[in-house]
């Protein structure tokens, strides 16, 4: 896959005057195996931490606390 077409200066006037910008993103390469494995590891452990009833009460509490008092506002 190569790179998008590039736009010429008028196509970018349009696009900016209807405010757009431009937004460069740069993602990971997984066809690294190092960092598709990696990323094979955080997704197991979000799998397991989501699965944890103990992080669960923590989330639900800490909530709670963040929501407290807001009938009072």
């Amino acid at each position: 896959m190569g790179r998008p077409k590039e736009l010429t200066e008028e196509e970018k006037r349009q696009l900016r005057s209807k405010a757009f910008h431009p937004v460069e993103v740069w993602l990971p390469d997984f066809s690294d195996p190092n960092v598709y494995a990696q990323a094979v590891a955080e997704a197991k452990r979000i799998a397991v931490a989501d699965s944890e009833e103990d992080i669960l009460t923590w989330m639900e509490a800490l909530q709670k606390d963040m929501w407290e008092g807001e009938d009072q506002i």
